[in-house]
C-alpha cells in the first residue's frame, strides 16, 4: 500500500540562507535517484501564517520497503548530517497509509 511521509523543519535563527537553497537542490538529486517515490515536493515556509516551521517534505511512497530505503540511501544520511542537523531546531514528521483512492 502507498504511504505518505510529511516532516516540518524548524531551524536556528542564525541558519545562513545558502542552507535552504543547498537543501533544496540535494533533495532533489535524492528524489530523483530514489526507487519507488510516487510524488516528491519540499519547500522553504512562504510565511503566511505566524508559527510555521521553515522548511517541509511531503512525499508519497509506493510503499513501506520504498520508504526504508529513502532513509536509509546514503544520500540521505548526508543530506541530514550536513544540512539538517547542525542548524535545527526542531522536526515533527507524520507516515500515513495512503488509498489507492484518493479522491471521492
Amino acid at each position: 500500500m502507498p504511504m505518505g511521509h510529511v516532516i516540518t523543519l524548524t531551524f536556528t535563527h542564525d541558519t545562513p540562507e545558502h542552507v535552504f537553497t543547498t537543501l533544496s537542490a540535494s533533495l532533489d538529486k535524492l528524489a530523483s535517484a530514489c526507487q519507488g517515490i510516487e510524488s516528491y515536493w519540499h519547500g522553504k515556509d512562504l510565511r503566511l501564517r505566524e508559527t510555521t516551521a521553515d522548511y517541509a517534505v511531503t512525499a508519497i511512497f509506493r510503499d513501506h520497503d520504498a520508504f526504508t530505503a529513502y532513509l536509509a540511501a546514503p544520500a540521505h544520511v548526508r543530506l541530514n548530517a550536513e544540512l539538517v542537523q547542525p542548524y535545527l531546531a526542531e522536526k515533527s514528521s507524520v507516515q500515513f497509509d495512503v488509498p489507492a483512492t484518493t479522491h471521492p
